[in-house]
């Protein structure tokens, strides 16, 4: 049976790109869209597509090492440079179902970028498009039609998480008042 794109994507999730090819023998660097390093470090079998060339590949990885702010990989049949370019700009997808299990109250940035959020009374502030990691606590970058909104992630401003309704009510900051 042949999939659709949207069929072998779904329930798969993005966590990295492949960027430019290393040295000579068809090695990758692979950039993470994760901080949760055992997600990059414990990949076995993924897909890659990519968007620009409407082409994915489904890929074992061999080896995975730790460089800098990204990881060198090499994939199965991959051994040279020409073969590496032609996977450069790819997304690595792996099974939703992979992802370490989290605690109640935390989320992963896919559950949260693209839900819908309302203020207390229940006037739509805009949609999440970001998240920033200031250290101290993450930051949801709120855009609508008219400006983009900060929301610190605290008890104080966020009320609600609903991952599974993509809705979020928080308490406006009193600087946007």
């Amino acid at each position: 049976m042949i999939k659709t794109l949207q069929e072998l994507l779904s329930e798969k999730i993005a966590v990295g790109i492949i960027g430019k090819t290393h040295g000579l023998n068809g090695e990758l660097k692979l950039h993470p869209f994760t901080n949760v390093l055992e997600i990059i470090e414990n990949l076995k079998e993924v897909v890659l597509y990519n968007e620009k060339q409407k082409k994915f590949f489904v890929a074992k990885i061999t080896s995975i090492r730790k460089a800098n702010k990204f990881y060198l990989i090499k994939l199965e049949g991959i051994n040279n440079i020409e073969n590496a370019k032609a996977l450069s700009g790819s997304k690595i997808y792996i099974d939703e179902k992979e992802l370490p299990e989290i605690k109640e109250n935390e989320y992963y940035f896919y559950e949260i970028i693209g839900c819908k959020v309302f203020d207390e009374n229940e006037k739509e502030v805009g949609i999440v498009e970001e998240i920033l990691q200031t250290g101290s606590n993450d930051v949801f970058v709120v855009k609508n039609e008219k400006e983009e909104i900060l929301i610190p992630v605290t008890e104080e401003y966020v009320k609600s998480i609903d991952k599974k309704e993509k809705l979020i009510k928080i308490k406006l900051p009193e600087w946007l008042d």
